[in-house]
């Protein structure tokens, strides 16, 4: 590296010529001093590049960085005298200067070159990647795809936000010795032995305290599927080599002395299962100049000593799961909904634009089948717009990319998360980052709700079609209240679920039932099944009057879970033991009275007056 710091510095000397030949005659001696002032510029100018900028040693990287200092170094040169004039006018002797390049040949030529060299590099950073839009829009693989995705359970949900994550780490934060040696770094979610965490490593405060400490005590990690479970220290790991680290120890740095000519993405915090942090880089190669990264694998750096092992996309351990970057699946969702038909279609026509949601990241999911997932919602190119026009999931591990398109039309997460905020208007309790799933075989966005400290109090979840909302303390909870919102209230409307949601007939004796509880549920067991009956008392009042020993016959939603929501029910033991009201016939018309006449008949049977 230092080799390369010492050879990067010969781009700020002064290479014309005529320059050197005046020298060398002895009719410039103040070019020597010039020359050795200059190196030292290039000298800073190099370490910042190469050491403290840690670019990519390919000929792109060099060109792209080195060659706008040479650039501007070949244009400025002839022009530094203007700067010692005395008596001449500052645009005349530049006439004269550029006059005398223009004779001198190969000067001229050099000076030309700069003004050449630097356009070029303009034109491939600006205007090149524009030339191939439809490239970019393909780099990531995305497939389009009509199916919805499977449906979750309420154990594969992810309900605690990044805020609420953050506040229990801080408390955790607290019991680390020396705390204030250190930060709480960056949280990102992990799945560790197939359960959803924030996952935050202890950083150094400072130079001077990564001086002091020596080492990271470890890291914490929050439940992101369990609200109520607590906060976790693990502290049996000495990290030396992480991002705020300095020196040989800086995790970009350490990295980049052994992967010199890889593009380095992002970088994500991936304890094992076992508990032993590694730090997984991900990293690409450039498909069009400095643009277009096509994302080839993962670097994964052993937090404690250091080494290192490279993987193709979708080879590294099972492990670890941000083996693709968020930030460079970010990058293909929106190039794809943008670029898919063209540069000039995105800036004018806009036929089939559309744009993430959100410009900073994309939320981690885990999937049906347990693998993890970023994904992200897109809309028309509107910032007002509150439907969306489908969704992106990108597999973290092997990269693989679908755009789903059947969910046009829906909520997207800012109207989810505007009907959660109404919802709690009176409490003022906020929703924070709505992540969709799809729920009975129903797309569903999962809010968390917090209070203005950050603190959560309840988990939502909101129906993306009729923008209708459940909640509850607990994901059980609320995932039982979505289940009869979906079987009862929508089911008013001659709207029930597909697939899973099927409606059933039960009948059979009543032998256990329950309390009421919530204010509002009642279960029972009837005998030969094996699920739990429950109904919603609002929805059927008679149902308070069953006993033990009924028989009952109910009309229930399969949910495929070991609960059946109710949406008829007739107790079948008391069924003809009411009255009914006898049928009477409506009197026709012309058989009516006008208003103030006396039928004939009880004018008969009228006492006297």
């Amino acid at each position: 590296m230092i080799l390369w710091i010492l050879l990067g510095a010969l781009v700020c000397l002064n290479v014309y010529p005529s320059a050197w030949q005046k020298a060398i005659s002895g009719r410039e001696r103040s070019f020597w001093k010039a020359q050795l002032v200059r190196y030292v510029i290039g000298l800073v100018v190099s370490f910042v590049l190469i050491y403290l900028l840690l670019i990519d040693w390919t000929w792109s990287g060099f060109l792209s960085s080195f060659g706008y200092v040479f650039a501007l170094n070949l244009i400025i040169t002839p022009f530094v005298k203007l700067g010692e004039v005395k008596e001449e006018d500052a645009a005349e002797m530049s006439q004269k200067i550029a006059h005398k390049l223009h004779k001198r040949g190969i000067d001229g030529f050099l000076n030309t070159f700069g003004f050449m060299l630097l356009a070029g590099l303009l034109f491939m950073h600006l205007v090149f990647p524009l030339t191939q839009a439809k490239e970019l829009a393909q780099l990531g693989g995305i497939e389009p795809s009509d199916k919805q995705i499977e449906s979750v359970t309420d154990e594969a949900v992810r309900s605690v936000p990044y805020s609420y994550a953050r506040y229990k780490s801080e408390i955790v934060f607290g019991n680390i010795d020396n705390y204030s040696y250190y930060d709480l770094g960056e949280s990102s979610i992990q799945k560790i032995d197939d359960e959803l965490y924030w996952v935050s490593p202890i950083e150094y405060a400072s130079i001077w305290r990564w001086w002091s400490a020596d080492s990271s005590p470890g890291y914490i990690m929050v439940s992101a599927e369990d609200p109520n479970a607590e906060a976790q220290l693990v502290s049996d790991y000495d990290m030396k080599y992480i991002p705020s680290a300095y020196f040989g120890e800086n995790l970009e740095r350490h990295v980049r002395q052994k992967y010199k000519d890889v593009i380095l993405i992002g970088k994500s915090f991936e304890p094992d299962d076992d508990g032993k942090p590694y730090y997984a880089y991900s990293y690409a190669r450039y498909e069009l100049f400095r643009s277009g990264p096509k994302a080839e694998g993962v670097i994964l750096v052993d937090a404690v000593t250091g080494e290192m092992q490279d993987y193709a996309l979708g080879e590294q351990p099972a492990f670890v799961d941000n083996a693709m970057h968020s930030s460079i699946a970010l990058d293909y969702a929106k190039w794809y909904g943008k670029y898919r038909n063209g540069f000039w279609n995105s800036m004018f026509a806009k036929k089939g634009v559309h744009e993430p949601t959100s410009e900073d990241e994309m939320i981690g999911v885990l999937g049906s089948d347990g693998e993890l997932y970023w994904m992200i919602d897109h809309m028309r190119p509107n910032q007002d717009s509150n439907t969306m026009v489908g969704f992106s999931m990108v597999n973290t591990s092997t990269g693989e990319f679908v755009y789903y398109t059947g969910s046009a039309g829906l909520l997207n997460a800012r109207g989810a998360q505007e009907v959660v905020n109404k919802s709690f208007q009176r409490e003022q309790w906020i929703g924070q980052q709505p992540v969709l799933y799809s729920v009975y075989d129903n797309y569903t966005w999962v809010v968390p709700v917090v209070d203005g400290n950050g603190l959560m109090r309840e988990i939502a979840l909101v129906h993306a079609e009729s923008g209708k909302i459940a909640s509850g303390k607990s994901r059980k909870e609320a995932f039982n209240r979505y289940r009869q919102m979906l079987a009862q209230e929508l089911g008013q409307d001659d709207y029930l679920p597909s697939d899973v949601l099927e409606e059933e007939t039960i009948e059979g004796e009543v032998y256990r039932m329950s309390q009421t509880f919530n204010n509002t549920l009642k279960q029972m067991l009837i005998r030969g099944e094996q699920r739990v009956i429950e109904v919603d008392v609002s929805k059927v009042p008679e149902a308070v009057f069953i006993q033990e020993g009924d028989t009952v016959r109910v009309k229930a939603i399969d949910t495929a879970e070991n609960v059946l929501s109710v949406t008829e029910l007739t107790n079948v033991t008391v069924e003809g033991e009411f009255g009914q009201v006898e049928d009477f016939a409506v009197p026709e018309d012309d058989e009516t009275t006008s208003e103030g006449e006396v039928p004939a008949e009880e004018e008969a049977t009228e006492p006297a007056q």
